[in-house]
C-alpha cells in the first residue's frame, strides 16, 4: 500500500478509475469508462470489486468476472465495502435495501422500508452507503419521505434536510429499522474513525462527525464547510487528516473539473485538480497488486459508448 498514491472511482464520468499521486499532485492513470463502468470500489484480499448500475465487477491478476444483481427493480448499486464475517455490502439504490454478498450469492438483504411491501418505489430514498456496527448496521439515505417527493420538485431535496442514518438489524427473520440521525442534507461517504462517524454532507459542500448519544443515536458534533463550488463525495482517513473527492457536475454552482480536498488535523487544507467534469465516488489508497489489475484492464473488451471516451492507458513503467 502506498499512504502518498491513490486510487479515485469516478462515476458518470468518461473515465471510472483514477490513479492520482499526492507527492506530484496530478493523476498518474486512468481507465475510460468504456472499458468498466463504476460506482463504489473495495478490495478484498487481491481483487478489486466495482459496483455500477445493475452488477458488480471482480478484477484480479487472472481476469475480470461480473456477477449481477437480483430485482425486482433496477438496482442503480452504490457503495460496496466489507461487511465482515467473509461478506461484502452492497448499497442497492434501485431496491432501497442493503445486501449481504458472500462472493457468489446474496444470502441477506436489509432494507429501512422493508414494511412497505412489493409495491416499493423505484430508489425510493436513495440508500446509497453502510457501516457496520455493533448489532447490525447504519446506512445512509437520502429523501425519507419515503416515496421519493424530490423526484417530483428538482434540487428541493438539497435544501430540505431530509436525509437520515438508519440503524438496521435482523429480528426475527425481518429487518428492524429506526432512524439514527436526522436532518441531513444528501448524505455520503460513511467512515468510522476513533469512535465517531465522519460523512459528507454533499450538496452543502460540509464535511460532518457524529457522535454517539445512547442507544444507536448520532448527533452531528462538528460541521466544516468544505467548498462552495463542489459535490462533497468520496472519504478516506489518511494518517494526518482526511482526503475528501469533490465533483463538479452535481452542483448547481460549476467550480471547474474534479477536485481533492485535504484536510489537516492541524487545520490546514490543501487542494488538488484531478481533471475536467465529472463525479468522484470513491477514493482508496493505492495498493502494490493494482500494476496487473491495469493490465487486464487495459485489454478488457471495449463496452457501447457514444465514441467520446479517452484512449487507453498504459500504467507508467515508474509506478510499476
Amino acid at each position: 500500500m502506498s499512504a502518498t498514491r491513490l486510487l479515485l472511482s469516478c462515476v458518470n464520468s468518461r473515465v471510472s478509475l483514477i490513479g492520482f499521486d499526492l507527492d506530484l499532485g496530478k493523476p498518474f492513470w486512468y481507465c475510460p469508462a468504456n472499458q468498466l463502468r463504476a460506482c463504489g470500489i473495495c478490495y478484498e484480499g487481491s481483487a478489486l470489486w466495482v459496483a455500477s448500475d445493475s452488477s458488480l465487477t471482480c478484477v484480479t491478476a487472472q481476469g475480470m468476472r461480473s456477477v449481477a444483481l437480483p430485482g425486482p427493480q433496477a438496482n442503480y448499486v452504490h457503495s460496496i465495502k466489507s461487511a465482515g464475517h467473509g461478506l461484502l455490502g452492497v448499497a442497492d439504490t434501485g431496491n432501497s435495501r442493503l445486501l449481504l454478498f458472500d462472493g457468489t450469492h446474496f444470502p441477506l438483504s436489509y432494507s429501512p422500508l422493508e414494511g412497505f411491501g412489493a409495491n416499493l418505489p423505484l430508489d425510493a430514498v436513495h440508500l446509497n452507503d453502510f457501516l457496520p456496527v455493533e448489532d447490525g448496521f447504519l446506512v445512509s439515505t437520502f429523501s425519507h419521505q419515503p416515496f421519493s417527493r424530490w423526484k417530483q420538485t428538482s434540487f428541493a431535496w438539497q435544501k430540505e434536510g431530509l436525509g437520515c442514518l438508519f440503524h438496521l438489524k435482523p429480528v426475527l427473520g425481518q429487518t428492524s429499522a429506526r432512524i439514527a440521525a436526522a436532518g441531513l442534507n444528501c448524505p455520503h461517504s460513511l467512515q468510522a474513525y476513533a469512535g465517531a462517524i465522519y460523512c459528507c454532507s454533499s450538496s452543502e459542500g460540509d464535511f460532518l462527525r457524529l457522535e454517539r448519544q445512547g442507544d444507536q443515536l448520532w448527533q452531528v458534533s462538528m460541521r466544516l464547510h468544505v467548498t462552495d463550488t463542489h459535490f462533497l463525495r468520496g472519504a478516506l482517513r489518511l494518517e494526518d487528516g482526511w482526503m475528501l473527492g469533490g465533483s463538479s457536475p452535481r452542483h448547481l454552482k460549476q467550480g471547474g473539473g474534479m477536485q481533492l480536498y485535504r484536510l489537516y488535523d492541524d487545520g490546514r487544507s490543501q487542494t488538488f485538480q484531478v481533471g475536467g467534469p465529472g463525479e468522484i465516488y470513491d477514493i482508496l489508497f493505492w495498493q502494490d497488486f493494482l500494476p496487473d489489475l491495469c493490465d487486464v484492464l487495459f485489454d478488457a473488451p471495449e463496452q457501447p459508448s457514444d465514441g467520446c471516451d479517452p484512449p487507453r492507458c498504459r500504467l507508467p513503467g515508474e509506478y510499476r
